[in-house]
């Protein structure tokens, strides 16, 4: 009886042993090895457990925990801590069990595999201490990303973000996390004037509903730009008398609105009508916005600027016709009418403004004359028509009616 019971005991020492002792041999010398035996290890101390809770009397755990204590002394300090420290991840009392018996043999040793232990588990604990510090830093880093840009004018925030984005290369893989925490309306407005790829990329990391939303909005946007530009359209063909209640004010559509139609009317008739409205700080509000539409919109056009030159030109021209309706009104209705019949007859340009080579506004007498007696008192217009020949009078008379 005793014999078979020491049969059983050798047997079961040699299946934990042998194991063991080719996998130390195999762990010393080969590194993916050593990451499998670990594992394995790992494994080998619940097969350990589970024989240490069934099947065996308290004199036999003990004599198992004593052979494992044994081999751990049997390897090198660093090996045994790596070991170990698996052991106490997964049963404290175990690992207690063996230091304990470990200290017994060899106190020196023991203390040195635990100190390695101590050291393992504060490289973890740092390790995931400046894992979890990193993450706050990087949420706070995009809380305050989140109230920057919803607190500034979109075009600053298109600008910050090209310059965050060309000085530290991993910003925009934060940014994707700051427009999905944003407000929907200010994240779609930077979206939408954001270049298609990059947009693309964005809406690719962001959660369904977002994405959804966003593009939802993006879309409306599309669509009322659509609409403004198709109104643009047909004012240009409308008289300027007419277009002006509509676009020469801000009771019909917003700054940004008007900013938009502006923008895509042809430059003659945006100066017409901008050069007509008689608040400048309105007019100055919407070269502010077409600039920002322009700049937005990363537009290699200068329309801004063409518009503004045409503008100019006008007021000047307007400037210098509304002195002569003075001069004008104070001269004899005959002398008026022999000038008229004269300057009708010069349709030779005496000044122009030109925009890239092309003429845009082309001034000659006729139209000189013209323009100052479409502002001229009806009853003076007609003394001065009566004074001249039926040809003349018949010429202008078309001149005047004309648009």
């Amino acid at each position: 009886m005793n014999k078979l019971k020491k049969s059983k005991k050798a047997l079961i020492i040699a299946l934990v042993l042998i194991p063991i002792v080719l996998g130390s041999l195999l762990y010393v010398k080969n590194g993916k090895v050593k990451n499998a035996t670990n594992l394995i290890i790992g494994r080998t101390i619940d097969f350990v457990k589970g024989k240490l809770r069934t099947g065996s009397t308290n004199a036999e755990k003990e004599e198992k925990k004593i052979s494992l204590s044994d081999y751990y002394l049997s390897l090198k300090n660093s090996e045994a801590a790596d070991k170990l420290y698996i052991v106490k991840m997964n049963d404290k009392g175990l690992f207690n069990d063996l230091i304990r018996l470990m200290n017994r043999k060899s106190a020196d040793k023991t203390s040195e595999v635990l100190k390695l232990i101590r050291n393992i588990e504060l490289k973890k604990d740092f390790l995931s201490s400046t894992y979890d510090e990193i993450q706050e830093e990087k949420q706070i880093e995009i809380k305050r990303e989140i109230e920057t840009l919803e607190s500034i004018d979109t075009l600053a925030g298109i600008r910050k973000v090209e310059r965050m984005a060309n000085e530290y290369g991993d910003y925009m893989e934060i940014f994707p996390y700051v427009i999905d925490r944003m407000e929907d309306e200010k994240a779609s407005e930077l979206l939408f004037y954001m270049d298609n790829n990059i947009k693309k990329e964005i809406m690719s990391e962001l959660e369904i509903k977002k994405r959804n939303n966003l593009e939802r909005i993006i879309l409306q946007k599309e669509i009322k730009y659509d609409k403004l530009k198709n109104l643009a359209r047909s004012y240009d063909s409308k008289p300027t008398d007419e277009v002006i209640k509509e676009i020469g004010n801000k009771e019909v559509y917003s700054i940004e609105e008007l900013s938009y139609i502006y923008m895509n009317l042809s430059v003659e008739k945006a100066a017409e009508i901008l050069s007509r409205i008689k608040e400048d700080e309105l007019v100055e509000e919407i070269f502010v916005y077409l600039e920002r539409e322009e700049e937005l919109r990363k537009s290699n056009d200068s329309k801004t600027a063409e518009i503004n030159e045409a503008v100019k030109f006008l007021r000047e021209y307007n400037s210098k016709i509304d002195e002569l309706v003075e001069v004008y009104e104070r001269m004899s209705a005959s002398n008026v009418a022999k000038i008229t019949e004269k300057m009708l007859e010069n349709t030779e340009k005496v000044t122009s403004l030109e925009i890239d080579s092309m003429p845009i506004y082309e001034i000659s007498d006729s139209t000189i004359v013209v323009d100052v007696l479409r502002k001229m008192k009806k009853t003076s217009l007609s003394k001065i028509i009566n004074n001249m020949n039926t040809k003349k009078a018949s010429q202008l008379t078309q001149m005047l009616a004309s648009p």
